[in-house]
C-alpha cells in the first residue's frame, strides 16, 4: 500500500541531493555517499531514508553479462529494496532512451540496460510512484491501472514480461508447486537405487527443486545400468555431471519455449539461450567421448552386438547346450519328410536321363545302401553291448 509521507518536526529536511554523510553498501561493502543510494519510504530504512544497496549494485545485479536487462533479477532486487516494479515504466524508459539516442539501431538498444534502468529509477522517483512499494505494484499486476496507455498496449506489455510470473518468482508459489510433485513407485525405486550404489545423494544441496531431482534420478539410473559404469569410480562421477548438464539443457529449452511464445520475441535472448544449450551439449559429448561412455565412442562397442544372431553366436562360443540344433528331430519330422519327398519327386520329373546316367545313379545308390547297412549293423552291435552293460550294472547295484 502507499505509505504516508513522514512528518518532520522542527526544521525542514534537506533535499535528497543535498544530504551529507556516508553508509556501507550491503552488497559490495564499500562506503559511499548517501546520494549514491536510492531513497526509500519503507519504515525499515527510516534511519537515513535510503535503501541499503547502492545504486551501482542495484543496477549491476539486474543486468546480464552482455548488458541487457534481466527482468527476473530486476524484479527480485526491487522486491528486496521494496521499490515498485512496473512493466509499463520499463517500456517507457526504453522508448525514452530510443528518442534521446536515435542514432542507435533498435536491435542494439537492449544492450544499454544500465542507462535504461537509470531512467526507470528516475521515473519511479516521480510524484506518482515515489511513495509506492513493491506490494503496491504487485496489486496493480505490475502495470499502472490509471495511466492513459490504451488497454491493448497494456496487454502487450504484460505479455512481453509475462515470464516474471511464469518463472515462479514467488516463494509461496514455489513451495506450493513443489508440494504437488508426485513421486511414483518407479521414481522412488530409481532414487533408492542410485543412493545405494553411491552411498550418498548426488543431487542434495545443489540447488535443484523436486521436479529436477526426480528427473535426474531417473536419468542417472539409466546410465548406471550401462556395463562398466558402476565398476569405474571416475565414470560414475562423469555420468553424474552429464545428468546435471542434461537437466540444465531441459531448463534452457523451457526458457526458449517461454520466450518464443511471447508476442514480441527477444532475438538476443533466444541467441544467448541457444548458445548456452549448444555449449552444454558439446560439453556432454566431450565427456562421453573422453571416458568411452557413449556407444558411439566406446572402444568395446561392436555393431549389432545386441541382435539375436550375435547372442546366439556368443552362446555357441561358450558351448551352451540348449541352443544346439537337434538334427535328429529335424530329419525325422513328418513335415520335413513330406517336403523332402515333394522336392525329390519334382526333381525326378524334370530330369531326362539316358541308360548310362541311370546306371551310374543306381550304382551310387547301391554303394550308399551298403555303406549305411554296414553302419546300421555296427550301431546295432554297439547298442547290444550297451544294453548288456546296463543290465550288468543294474545287477551289481542289487
Amino acid at each position: 500500500m502507499s505509505r504516508k509521507k513522514s512528518q518532520s518536526s522542527g526544521n525542514k529536511p534537506l533535499p535528497a541531493n543535498q544530504q551529507k554523510g556516508e553508509k556501507e553498501c550491503s552488497f559490495c561493502h564499500n562506503h559511499k555517499k548517501l546520494t549514491e543510494f536510492y531513497i526509500s519510504k519503507n519504515p525499515l530504512f527510516s534511519v537515513d531514508g535510503r535503501v541499503p544497496v547502492c545504486k551501482d549494485c542495484v543496477i549491476n545485479k539486474s543486468l546480464n553479462e552482455d548488458g541487457t536487462i534481466n527482468e527476473l533479477e530486476l524484479n527480485k532486487i526491487l522486491k528486496k529494496i521494496d521499490r515498485p516494479y512496473y512493466k509499463d515504466l520499463i517500456e517507457s524508459a526504453i522508448n525514452g532512451f530510443k528518442k534521446e539516442h536515435s542514432y542507435i539501431e533498435d536491435d542494439k538498444v537492449s544492450f544499454y540496460g544500465k542507462e535504461i534502468l537509470q531512467r526507470y529509477f528516475r521515473l519511479i522517483a516521480m510524484r506518482q510512484d515515489r511513495d509506492k512499494s513493491y506490494e503496491d505494484s504487485e496489486k496493480d499486476d505490475f502495470v499502472h491501472k490509471t495511466s492513459n496507455t490504451p488497454q491493448s498496449t497494456k496487454e502487450k506489455i504484460a505479455q512481453k514480461y509475462a515470464d516474471i510470473k511464469e518463472n515462479k518468482l514467488y516463494k509461496n508459489e514455489q513451495i506450493k508447486q513443489e508440494s504437488n510433485i508426485k513421486w511414483t513407485k518407479d521414481d522412488k525405486q530409481n532414487m533408492k537405487y542410485i543412493i545405494s550404489k553411491l552411498g550418498y545423494d548426488p543431487f542434495e544441496d545443489v540447488g535443484l527443486d523436486e521436479f529436477d531431482r526426480k528427473y535426474c534420478f531417473n536419468l542417472l539410473s539409466g546410465y548406471f545400468d550401462t556395463p562398466g559404469i558402476l565398476e569405474d569410480g571416475h565414470k560414475k562421477q562423469c555420468v553424474i555431471e552429464i545428468t546435471m548438464s542434461y537437466c540444465q539443457c531441459r531448463k534452457i529449452t523451457d526458457e526458449l519455449n517461454t520466450e518464443l511464445s511471447k508476442l514480441e520475441v527477444n532475438e538476443k535472448r533466444i541467441t544467448s539461450l541457444t548458445n548456452a544449450k549448444t555449449s552444454l551439449l558439446s560439453s556432454i559429448a566431450n565427456i562421453a567421448k573422453d571416458n568411452n561412455i557413449s556407444s558411439n565412442y566406446s572402444k568395446q562397442a561392436s555393431q549389432g552386438q545386441d541382435s539375436i544372431s550375435a547372442m546366439m553366436k556368443e552362446m555357441e562360443k561358450h558351448d551352451f547346450e540348449e541352443i544346439k540344433v537337434n538334427l535328429f528331430d529335424i530329419k525325422t519330422s513328418e513335415a520335413f519328410r513330406q517336403i523332402d519327398e515333394i522336392s525329390n519327386t519334382n526333381i525326378s520329373n524334370q530330369l531326362t536321363l539316358d541308360s548310362s546316367e541311370y546306371s551310374d545313379i543306381v550304382k551310387e545308390q547301391r554303394d550308399l545302401i551298403r555303406k549305411y547297412e554296414s553302419s546300421i549293423d555296427e550301431l546295432k552291435e554297439e547298442n547290444r553291448k550297451l544294453k548288456n552293460r546296463i543290465i550288468d550294472l543294474e545287477i551289481d547295484k542289487r
